[in-house]
């Protein structure tokens, strides 16, 4: 296809930046729209479920599924696509693996959320056995794109020059080889565990059929500290040095991140043959989510320092990354003082206060490069930043009291950061949906 540029989107300066929008190719978008229309369902649910408490044991189990399956692993399959067709250059030599993988993902959700409430095991194998199968088509897609650049010996005359893109800032190397090796590691360990743990979670459903989701302890602790966590952990490596200008420890954050593996691994061993090893592996993740919590806080709070390009970064994206990495704090220093990683506590500090607001805080960052969108009015996402914060904190607050004690009030504020939430998340997706598009 030959090439298309455009006039982008402005930054805060009001400077045009151009883009390759064929570059980039409709997949990445597909998984990005796709995992907001599921977090929007998952927190629909979670919003009926902080009203009335009683829908939780019917619901709890369906929005467990939709937040790290439908919401957080399709986004991250999706920006992955994106950042990587730009950042290295990588194409998939078939791209129909990936719309295939974009399928079976959303109908293995739909398979094990509708099963779930149905009842029906035959929807809820097919809908693990999907869950399996797309981590190993996107890891099979990569890998050929890898190959297929490898053998080309340089990338594709028919591909626009990166240099061009606003995010060929995100290559990797640069000033920032250390870090980038760590955060490849995480990514690579990150994605073995998500295939252990979603095959771990099928044989399980096969061997013992009356166990649920929610009852495979070792599975989750895989997909939700290893996966989600790891991944985001590696992920922040790559993109937060160059959106501020300035390094983190390369030597600390190895040193984080065996942690963290040591963590998951002793964790699971403890979660399937001693729950006193688990509550040790516990108190041992809380290191990390410390470490990289007060890690990011410091450096959010210096100026740039080694004087390389950096993207704009829209004032509500600061906003929205200083309270997830508060959240991430705050949950290390609950696991470290010896709260459980399986309570509603530290699941809503993980997905929501830490992921969810990291999340749009890089959404509005690169999502004008990434959908061809015009930035959102920043007074409209300045109100949508804060019903996030706002909401997941009052969420938090409100389980961490029903958790030590039972007051009415906790309920009310669970209601409140519910429905914030909620709301937050359509609105988010509405706005880049109606927002125009770059010309």
């Amino acid at each position: 296809m030959p090439r298309q540029q455009t006039e982008g989107p402005r930054g805060l300066g009001g400077q045009t930046l151009t883009v390759n929008e064929p570059f980039i190719g409709r997949l990445p978008k597909a998984f990005i729209v796709a995992a907001f229309v599921n977090f929007i369902v998952g927190a629909s649910f979670g919003g009926w479920m902080a009203v009335q408490p009683s829908a939780g044991a019917v619901l709890g189990q369906v929005h467990g599924e939709i937040n790290p399956f439908g919401w957080l692993t399709m986004l991250i399959y999706g920006m992955t696509y994106a950042v990587l067709s730009i950042a290295a250059g990588l194409r998939p030599p078939k791209p129909w693996v990936g719309w295939l993988q974009l399928i079976g993902a959303q109908l293995g959700v739909i398979g094990v959320v509708v099963g779930l409430l149905l009842l029906s095991k035959p929807l809820l194998w097919s809908g693990l056995v999907l869950q399996f199968v797309a981590p190993v088509l996107f890891l099979a897609n990569i890998l050929s794109a890898v190959v297929s650049l490898r053998k080309a010996g340089a990338v594709r005359k028919s591909t626009p020059d990166l240099s061009l893109h606003p995010l060929s800032l995100l290559r990797r190397g640069g000033a920032y080889q250390a870090t980038d090796r760590v955060g490849q590691r995480g990514t690579d360990v990150s994605a073995m565990l998500l295939l252990a743990g979603t095959a771990w979670m099928l044989v399980r459903s096969v061997t013992s059929p009356g166990t649920l989701p929610e009852q495979m302890t070792g599975a989750l602790f895989l997909l939700y500290y290893g996966w989600i966590a790891g991944t985001i952990f590696a992920v922040a490596l790559h993109m937060f040095p160059r959106f501020l200008g300035t390094g983190v420890s390369a030597r600390g954050s190895l040193v984080a991140q065996l942690v963290w593996g040591v963590a998951v691994v002793v964790g699971v061993l403890g979660l399937v043959w001693s729950p006193a090893v688990a509550g040790v592996a516990s108190r041992l993740l809380g290191l990390p989510f410390l470490w990289f919590g007060a890690s990011y806080l410091w450096m959010f709070s210096r100026r740039r320092v080694n004087g390389q390009p950096t993207l704009p970064i829209p004032v509500v994206s600061r906003g929205l990354w200083w309270a997830a990495w508060v959240f991430c704090l705050v949950l290390g220093a609950f696991l470290i003082g010896g709260l459980s990683p399986f309570t509603l506590v530290a699941f809503h500090l993980l997905f929501l206060g830490f992921g969810t607001n990291l999340v749009y805080g890089i959404g509005y960052t690169l999502f004008p490069y990434v959908l061809h969108r015009r930035e959102p009015p920043r007074p409209v996402a300045a109100v949508q930043a804060a019903g996030a914060i706002i909401g997941s904190l009052l969420m938090v607050v409100a389980f961490a009291w029903i958790h030590w004690a039972t007051s009415q009030l906790a309920f009310v504020l669970l209601a409140v950061g519910g429905t914030l939430a909620a709301l937050s998340a359509v609105a988010f997706l509405l706005m880049w949906l109606t927002s125009r598009r770059a010309v």
